[in-house]
């Protein structure tokens, strides 16, 4: 068996778990039919399938076990269940584009950058090693054109906006940042190590967020927020932050309330649903947009 099959099987395995606890027959039985359905070979053996949760546990970070009292296999640990998941839906990607090679001139990818790709995986060995690392940086929001050189201690990794960002701590003032990838040149991995800051969580930093951005002198707080009945199904479908809990669902509108900082990036998402979407709560968020949008019909007049 190759190793694409190996990898959609172990994918098969977790999603079947995932959807419900089940008896090694049920699994024998949905693998032999995504056999048919993918003309693949997913089939397995008792042997080999306690063998691949033991692997799966090893990869995936993912725990199945079997639970002898109802006969069934059950997820008992599903590690870091977003990263799974993204990681799965990463390799369903592959697959179908393997599949549908012959609709390429028919797939539309969005264009962007590649540099900072090619630089995630010398990141991601600068963390795991501890590394502390150098590189020239661009500021967009800085009023100096030329790169600015950086010495940090690299964190953590985060995805928003389909853009990458290091989590680092800069060790001109010992403040941990954000640094777009796209914006990083000339990188250089060091020899010289460092000790990871205990009870760091670079989770924990952006908990409130509603991207990338975290300013301290914006608190969490509770925003309310009334879409249109035409915005009900796009917010439900994507919810704006983790947070997001439905206070109104009527004719007239579709209300949520959201906990979360009021920063500038989650102000320009609002502006960008215009006026499908009003701002309740709290009266400082609204009169921030209504002077936004004031300043923009202003550039018309």
């Amino acid at each position: 068996m190759s190793k694409k099959q190996f990898l959609k099987r172990y994918s098969l395995i977790i999603n079947k778990l995932r959807k419900s606890a089940s008896s090694f027959e049920e699994i024998q039985k949905y693998l032999a039919q995504q056999s048919i359905n993918d003309e693949e070979n997913y089939e397995i053996s008792i042997r080999t399938f306690q063998r691949e949760i033991k692997e799966i546990a090893s990869t995936h970070n993912i725990e199945i076990r079997y639970i002898r009292s109802e006969n069934v296999y059950k997820i008992i640990d599903d590690g870091n269940e977003e990263r799974n998941e993204r990681l799965m839906e990463s390799l369903e990607i592959i697959e179908a584009l393997k599949i549908s090679s012959t609709l390429s001139n028919r797939l539309i990818f969005e264009k962007r950058k590649t540099s900072e790709t090619n630089i995630l995986s010398y990141l991601m060995g600068a963390i795991k090693n501890r590394n502390e690392i150098h590189f020239s940086y661009i500021n967009y929001w800085s009023e100096e054109s030329a790169d600015s050189q950086r010495k940090v201690q690299p964190l953590g990794l985060k995805e928003a906006k389909y853009r990458w960002y290091l989590i680092a701590k800069d060790l001109k003032d010992n403040r941990t940042k954000t640094f777009g990838l796209d914006r990083i040149s000339n990188l250089e991995i060091k020899n010289t190590t460092f000790e990871f800051p205990e009870n760091f969580n670079p989770e924990d930093m952006f908990r409130h967020s509603f991207g990338i951005m975290s300013e301290e002198d914006k608190k969490p707080q509770k925003i309310i927020l009334s879409f249109s009945k035409k915005q009900e199904n796009y917010i439900k479908s994507l919810a704006l932050h983790h947070s997001q809990k439905e206070l109104i669902n009527n004719e007239n509108e579709y209300r949520i309330e959201l906990f979360l900082q009021p920063t500038y990036d989650f102000v320009m998402e609002l502006m960008s649903i215009g006026a499908e979407v009003k701002v309740l709560e709290p009266e400082s968020l609204k009169k921030e947009v209504i002077e936004k949008l004031e300043a923009t019909l202003k550039l018309y007049k």
